[in-house]
């Protein structure tokens, strides 16, 4: 019987080795990819002489060797007069990159080229031996791509250039002749593609004049895409900068995975005068360079474009760049919903990563990932910055019409269900622009998408829900209740696992808080988490037996060693344990957070005042705690 039963089962496993299914698997890396990145990431020349090239290296020698002149600008601007600084920055970004301004009518002074635009010279393989490696777009992100391939994974990967200046109709006519190469120098009959930013905005723009005509796409992953545009374009075009000190911060932080939490130096004070500078350096210098660049007016928000078109450009002189961004704006953005699930319906699987919960860093209080808003990312409707949907309300399944399929966000501020794309797009919370790979949740992700042969979607795979919080180090710790997908809450729930995202400290967990519920997580007195582990803590108490409302958690905790006086951070659930509550359009949104107790209890001029003094939070923090042991008690 056991030998029957072993052939058998020797059987079915051979079946499944050779069956369709099983060999598709790898069919994903049947097809080279493409890399299409981010904005300015292509070398440009006058000749053969080298004219741009982003390299970070250079812009630190230049200040090195400007010290003294920057000291003196900075002295100065301690004495509110920003034109000394503004003058010296805005003359060197003259200087790196005044032979890349463009005329009136979009097109380039100088004859600007690329590195070459054909496959054999931008294969991976090729640019590392003969190159170099420059001009290797991505190197990180692509690097482990290339590996998924296997030992020759460099033949399969491709560094698409291109002249980041001009519209998207030139961009995407320049990505249709690229890809035409790479297909016909490996052979292969469709590509994958993996777009960064402003790559982003190149596919989809590609995907509406091309897409459905040539149909040679298998994968794409639209990583931050900019597909709809940049709030940095218009808050810089506009000398509208209005900078959030405490946001750039973070997303230094972010981007560097420092483990000490150090925005708080600034969270009592906005210094305005940094908006001057940028102001003044876009109005007297940076506009001669980028004014009139394509790419600049197609990266303006839809809903900003035309307004700001009218007050800037000569609709004589510059009609011909008009009449490009206008078809950009007019014609493909106007109709990227349409586009994109046409591509789908063909066979195309395409695939949209963004972050989100973040206002803009140079202004716009709006949804996004600190660069690129989500609205223009993703096509979502979200409540504004530092708001929700109100308690009850229902997505609105403008897009994704299947009532089965829950796409409203955990914070329920991003109403998935009106985007491009919505079974097709993944949003992490706390996700900064340009930082996907600082984050072990969205590089697995990026990974299982770009190779993968069966069409997934956000309910493909339990690992990879629709919306996570990000994992980044820089924010010290994480939770997730242990029967739901992170951020939701249901009755099936009985615990709360808490993670301490450090690589080197450890962690003393202070206090876990609920606010909107009557519930808690005893913390049994002092909990300490090693780098990378984690604690399940039981819960007292019950959940309020309505659904479509919100909870927030807030951990307290202090990192042993580091430089971090407290940390702290607020996850928010949404609720799904019984009838909803009715939605009030009337009033469409709530806040984001609740009021905590101390909050309620303490008048808005002793607030103010604590912050300024830099007190509040550690006031807070030891109020949740006294609150944490006493609902315990209570509950308990």
């Amino acid at each position: 019987m056991k030998k029957t039963i072993g052939i058998i089962l020797s059987a079915l496993l051979l079946i499944s080795v050779f069956s369709p299914a099983a060999l598709a698997a790898d069919d994903g890396k049947e097809y080279p990819t493409i890399i299409v990145a981010g904005y300015s990431s292509s070398n440009l020349y006058i000749g053969d002489d080298q004219v741009w090239k982003l390299d970070m290296d250079e812009v630190l020698n230049t200040v090195l060797t400007k010290i003294a002149k920057i000291g003196r600008g900075l002295g100065e601007l301690a004495l509110q007069r920003p034109d000394y600084l503004s003058n010296l920055v805005g003359q060197e970004i003259v200087n790196l990159a005044g032979d890349l301004a463009c005329n009136p009518d979009g097109s380039s002074i100088n004859d600007i080229t690329t590195y070459y635009q054909d496959a054999e010279h931008t294969q991976f393989s090729y640019l590392y031996k003969n190159e170099g490696g420059a001009h290797v777009h991505e190197s990180v992100i692509m690097a482990d791509v290339a590996a998924l391939y296997g030992p020759d994974g460099n033949d399969h990967v491709f560094s698409y250039q291109q002249d980041f200046r001009m519209s998207m109709v030139d961009c995407a006519a320049t990505l249709d002749r690229y890809i035409d190469s790479v297909l016909a120098f490996t052979g292969a009959d469709k590509v994958n593609i993996f777009a960064v930013s402003h790559g982003g905005q190149t596919v989809a723009a590609y995907l509406a004049m091309y897409g459905l005509e040539k149909n040679v796409i298998h994968n794409i992953v639209m990583n931050v895409p900019a597909i709809g545009g940049a709030a940095l374009a218009y808050d810089l075009m506009s000398e509208t900068v209005v900078f959030d000190e405490e946001t750039l911060l973070y997303f230094i932080e972010n981007g560097q995975m420092i483990e000490e939490d150090i925005n708080w130096l600034v969270r009592a004070n906005q210094f305005g005068i940094l908006d001057d500078v940028c102001n003044i350096i876009m109005h007297s210098y940076a506009k001669q360079v980028l004014g009139y660049w394509g790419s600049i007016w197609d990266f303006i928000p839809a809903e900003y474009y035309d307004d700001l078109k009218n007050e800037m450009l000569d609709p004589v002189l510059s009609a011909e760049l008009i009449e490009k961004s206008d078809y950009f704006h007019h014609e493909i953005l106007a109709n990227m919903t349409a586009t994109l699930n046409a591509c789908v319906d063909e066979g195309m699987n395409i695939y949209i990563v963004a972050g989100c919960g973040m206002p803009s860093v140079t202004g716009l209080q709006q949804q996004s990932d600190a660069i690129i808003r989500v609205k223009d990312s993703t096509g979502s409707d979200c409540a504004p910055y530092g708001l929700r949907f109100g308690d009850g309300y229902l997505q609105k399944g403008s897009v994704c019409r299947n009532t089965e399929h829950n796409h409203l966000s955990p914070d329920m501020a991003i109403d998935a269900s009106t985007g491009f794309l919505p079974d097709y797009t993944w949003y992490i919370n706390g996700m900064f622009h340009g930082m996907s790979w600082k984050d072990r949740y969205t590089i697995d992700l990026c990974k299982t998408l770009i190779l993968s042969d069966e069409r997934m979607n956000v309910y493909s795979d339990p690992a990879f829900p629709q919306f996570k919080y990000s994992s980044n180090r820089n924010y010290s710790v994480t939770a997730a209740l242990d029967r739901s997908a992170q951020g939701y809450w249901t009755a099936d729930d009985s615990a709360i696992t808490i993670t301490n995202l450090s690589h080197k400290y450890k962690m003393r967990l202070i206090s876990v808080n609920v606010e909107g519920a009557d519930v808690s997580f005893d913390v049994k007195g002092l909990v300490y988490l090693d780098p990378q582990k984690s604690v399940t803590l039981p819960m007292k108490g019950s959940l309020p037996e309505r659904s479509l409302t919100t909870v927030d958690i807030t951990l307290d905790y202090t990192l042993l060693g580091s430089i971090t006086p407290r940390g702290s951070r607020t996850l928010v659930f949404t609720v799904m344990n019984g009838t909803p509550t009715a939605y009030n359009a009337q009033s469409p949104y709530a806040p984001q957070y609740h009021e905590t107790a101390f909050e309620q209890n303490l008048p808005a001029n002793m607030q103010t005042a604590l912050k300024k003094l830099g007190l509040f939070d550690w006031l807070k923090m030891l109020i949740n705690s006294l609150l944490t042991i006493l609902r315990t008690i209570r509950i308990g």
